[in-house]
């Protein structure tokens, strides 16, 4: 089996010879080394295990990380493209635009099957009443979407919420523990 980073590179893609991990699964900086190198190794160690996870589970699922995704909007789409940044077109909903979606898509990763839109997955540290009630208006606005919970990759109490296109893949479960 290859090791993780040639499998990282395979569905996240590299940026100047480095991983590209999202937000919260980055390698700590060696620098951090010599402030602390126990603190190092042990963030070392925690950080590489949520990477795995999140590696396998892309693996078991035959996505690929798209930078393009943005909100449940970009789900919908035939295409992997954001949503228009003009004011009189912008429809998104994406965590920092100010939308609907906002509150429960923190740490939001958006995901390509066959090159296609078909997973949002997120880790909200909270899951309000608001944000039950936008998981629902989507799958009842679209029935292919579906929706599945666990603990996720990304750690600190963070739930990991995964919405899906069934008609791109059939079932996405979400991940159930990380270990940490």
């Amino acid at each position: 089996m290859a090791n993780l980073h040639d499998r990282a590179a395979s569905v996240i893609g590299k940026s100047g010879g480095e991983i590209r991990w999202p937000y919260g699964l980055e390698t700590p900086h060696f620098s951090e080394r010599r402030k602390d190198p126990e603190a190092y190794e042990r963030r070392l160690e925690e950080q590489t295990a949520r990477q795995e996870v999140l590696v396998a589970w892309a693996e078991q699922h035959g996505l690929k990380l798209s930078p393009a995704g943005c909100c449940p909007q970009w789900l919908l789409r035939d295409h992997s493209r954001q949503c228009s940044s003009s004011a009189a077109q912008n429809q998104c909903t994406r965590y920092g635009a100010g939308g609907h979606d906002e509150h429960w898509m923190d740490h939001t990763i958006t995901w390509l099957k066959d090159g296609r839109p078909a997973v949002i997955t997120t880790a909200p540290y909270e899951i309000y009443e608001e944000d039950e009630a936008r998981l629902q208006y989507w799958q009842q606005h679209d029935p292919r979407l579906q929706v599945a919970r666990g603990h996720g990759w990304y750690g600190y109490d963070t739930t990991q919420i995964v919405l899906w296109r069934t008609d791109r893949i059939t079932a996405v479960a979400a991940v159930q523990k990380t270990g940490d």
